[in-house]
């Protein structure tokens, strides 16, 4: 299973949709899940999962519907994944408290320090990018299209 699965995708996909638009007013599921091409009942799971981690938040009423629980600037990439996995480790599967027996350093420990090598990494780059980062290369990349004679 591949890390930046569907469910992930659709779900940063809803959460830059819900970035994009006016924060003073509420969008439907069902507007994001035809925007973003998503399955609408999937959609609502996956916005259910965001709005029990405080990203979201839901408006009730006749306006009512999803937006985002803070500014796209307060809300990083990490979040967005740390709600669909419910939990801090997005590889090892071990947990913190799990040390690695330093006294028997073999092939074990050399694969596992360098998965946290990775997890590191790969959380520090989730936690540095926002949402109102991903809406700014959404906005470069339709500027450059949009130069584009013929298209």
């Amino acid at each position: 299973m591949g890390f930046f699965n569907s469910k992930l995708r659709y779900a940063l996909c809803a959460a830059v949709d819900l970035a994009m638009q006016s924060p003073m007013e509420a969008c439907q599921s069902r507007e994001i899940a035809t925007r973003q091409q998503i399955p609408g009942p999937y959609l609502d799971q996956i916005l259910a999962a965001l709005k029990g981690a405080g990203i979201v938040r839901s408006v009730r009423g006749a306006g009512g519907g999803y937006n985002l629980a803070r500014t796209p600037d307060r809300i990083t990439v990490g979040d967005v994944v740390r709600a669909l996995m419910r939990g801090d480790r997005l590889f090892s599967s071990h947990t913190e408290d799990e040390q690695a027996d330093l006294n028997a350093p073999g092939v074990g420990w050399i694969v596992r320090d360098f998965e946290e090598q990775i997890e590191t990494l790969l959380t520090q780059r989730l936690n540095a990018t926002t949402l109102a980062d991903l809406v700014a290369r959404k906005n470069e990349l339709d500027d450059s299209l949009s130069l584009m004679p013929g298209i």
